[in-house]
């Protein structure tokens, strides 16, 4: 019995220790640098995006694993064409390997246009920083590469 007991603590051990190492091995590093004030930001920011009236939307949602060409529409309050810097920032979420920031060029649709690209199959997050009369407002959106047919 304490031959079985001490086998099963061994085991166990040896669980342990090598999730850790393998843990250890995998980790990037912290995934959010002080938590509770992104947190704060994240709220300012809503609500500056609130006050303002400015949308974003982008196309295509459907994106493929490779070179894409995202359009960005940014309006304000009344729906027109807001007339701004517009970057784009693109980050995986499980690491910071793949961060890469744009500069959005104005189309003469009125939006807004850049090429990416997307090496890997899975899920993006943009970081759309639009900068006009003086402010500068944040806006994310997610979309999901999917393998190239």
């Amino acid at each position: 019995m304490k031959k079985l007991l001490a086998l099963i603590i061994f085991i166990g051990m040896a669980a342990v220790i090598g999730a850790i190492v393998v843990g250890k091995a995998v980790f990037d590093g912290t995934v959010v640098d002080n938590p509770y004030e992104k947190g704060l930001r994240w709220d300012a920011e809503q609500k500056e995006r609130e006050s303002a009236g400015w949308h974003v939307d982008i196309s295509p949602q459907d994106v493929k694993v490779g070179r894409n060409g995202i359009h960005i529409h940014a309006t304000d309050r009344t729906g027109k064409t807001l007339f701004a810097e517009v970057m784009l920032a693109i980050s995986r979420p499980s690491t910071n390997r793949y961060d890469r920031q744009y500069r959005a060029l104005l189309t003469e649709k009125g939006s807004y246009e850049v090429q990416v690209d997307l090496p890997l199959y899975g899920r993006w997050d943009l970081d759309i920083r639009v900068t006009a009369q003086n402010k500068t407002i944040l806006f994310h959106r997610t979309v999901f590469a999917e393998q190239s047919t």
